[in-house]
């Protein structure tokens, strides 16, 4: 086989490779989901690969004496737990990759400044000329 009919041949491997590599991994992704229970044990929060809430249980009854605030505070600091648990999983799973110099842990975790990366206005050098032009 000569080598202008091997590298078709290796290009639809190394795709069907990867296209494999990425349907499991969103597969294994979409599986995800993280339990967490708060430090008093009064709330578990449960959060899928999306980081949406799927399940909330309070664990006793001794939420109903506790001030609104400090209620609302448990359980948000649960969910950001549980999310934060659910984030970690992902990094795990997605290949090390990097996307344009950024670590994907980064870019997930929203560590990545876009406003520095993404410049407001561009700066051009000046345009070579055109020869049998001014």
């Amino acid at each position: 086989m000569s080598t202008a009919q091997r590298r078709p041949d290796q290009v639809a491997a190394d795709y069907a490779r990867h296209r494999a590599e990425a349907v499991e991994t969103q597969r294994r992704i979409s599986a995800l989901s993280a339990t967490v229970t708060s430090a008093q044990g009064l709330v578990t929060v449960t959060v899928d690969a999306r980081s949406e809430i799927t399940s909330l249980t309070f664990n006793s009854q001794q939420y109903r004496r506790m001030a609104a605030a400090e209620l609302a505070h448990v359980v948000l600091d649960t969910v950001k737990r549980a999310r934060a648990s659910v984030l970690q999983q992902m990094t795990e799973v997605m290949p090390a990759a990097r996307l344009a110099g950024m670590a994907l842990p980064d870019v997930l975790a929203g560590r990545v400044d876009i406003e520095r990366m993404l410049p407001e206005r561009l700066e051009f050098g000046t345009p070579p000329l055109t020869p049998g032009r001014g």
